[in-house]
């Protein structure tokens, strides 16, 4: 009975140590430098795309251009990373400044009373990824857009002077999820 015991350990030590071996040959994918993606969210400009470029370590500009449910949305901004000291690391958090698309609003049955609004939004959120040696994560992010009152007045005089029933109101705080690919 032992001897079958320690065959099967030695066997699954044998199996785990050629799995080890094969991850210790890939090497780990360093920070990027530059990304292409796709998602939801104002960093992607509504439904669209995403590019990023760190032309320091911790620190990138980026662009996301899409659709924002009434036409192009485009946000440009800065993301600031908190990169771990060590290379492979899953979780990395970030935090992001950007000017661009941050309401819309969509009348039903009279699109020419539909808008956009511009401003700055502000926000965190995590890149993940799901192996260290992935070339490809997920981020995960919440923003606060900064309105101003022009907003409040175009829904007011839209209520007012239109008849346009709201059901919904605009949320505080938007999400975004997407995916990127590490190009460089």
């Amino acid at each position: 009975m032992k001897i079958k015991t320690i065959l099967f350990i030695l066997c699954l030590l044998g199996t785990a140590t050629g799995m080890f071996a094969q991850d210790a040959g890939k090497t780990l994918i360093p920070a990027d430098k530059f990304s292409i993606g796709m998602g939801i969210g104002q960093d992607y400009g509504g439904f669209g795309g995403h590019a990023v470029v760190y032309p320091a370590r911790s620190i990138g500009l980026f662009a996301g251009f899409g659709y924002d449910l009434i036409g192009f949305g485009y946000n440009v901004g800065a993301k600031f990373r908190l990169l771990p000291s060590k290379t492979g690391k899953k979780v990395t958090p970030y935090a992001i400044v950007m000017y661009g698309y941050n309401a819309v609003i969509k009348v039903q049955d009279a699109s020419n009373l539909s808008k956009a609004f511009y401003g700055p939004s502000a926000g965190i959120g995590i890149d993940l990824k799901p192996h260290a040696r992935s070339k490809v994560y997920y981020s995960f992010g919440l923003t606060i857009p900064f309105r101003g009152s022009e907003v409040d007045d175009y829904i007011e005089d839209l209520k007012n002077n239109h008849g346009v029933v709201f059901e919904n109101d605009l949320i505080p705080v938007t999400f975004s999820i997407g995916f990127k690919y590490i190009v460089n």
